[in-house]
């Protein structure tokens, strides 16, 4: 009588349909933990504007320019955000950079570059955290895509838009 009750097709799909929960739990919970364990492990590398803005104190870089990053190309640890803007008749160009200290009587000079023409945009002083130069003119040298950071004529840093 026994046998008859546990082999009954009712016992047998009910069965099935607890055993198919089980399962269908087992491997949600596998997968939610999996997952959890990959956004845990998953690390965000800031980038060079992120690393730049948060030297000069959080400073925030307006979305008309266009930037460009510069990294350092002397084998150090250098790096800087350069932005430039066009408009109403006035071009400003803007270097920020975070760079280890200079020697004494030493000092670090930004440049615009196209072809085989230079334009040397200032000295970098000393701001909040960093380097800085601002550069404005009446004329429009966004066709300079090049900007180089240099130390005692050795380029440190560089990068394009």
């Amino acid at each position: 009588m026994l046998q008859e009750w546990y082999f009954s097709p009712i016992v047998r799909t009910r069965d099935a349909v607890i055993g198919l929960i089980v399962l269908v739990a087992l491997i949600s919970g596998a997968l939610f933990i999996r997952n959890s364990r990959k956004d845990k492990l998953a690390v965000t590398t800031p980038t060079i504007e992120q690393k730049v803005t948060e030297k000069f104190g959080g400073l925030t870089i307006p979305s008309d320019v266009d930037k460009a990053d510069l990294t350092d190309v002397s084998g150090g640890t250098g790096l800087g955000i350069a932005t430039r803007k066009f408009a109403n008749g006035r071009f400003e160009l803007t270097v920020l950079a975070d760079l280890p200290n200079p020697t004494t009587g030493s000092f670090y000079k930004a440049s615009i570059l196209k072809d085989n023409s230079s334009i040397s945009i200032g000295s970098l002083r000393i701001a909040k955290g960093g380097y800085l130069v601002d550069f404005t003119s009446q004329i429009d040298y966004s066709d300079y895509n090049k900007v180089v950071v240099t130390l005692g004529g050795k380029t440190i840093l560089e990068g394009s838009f």
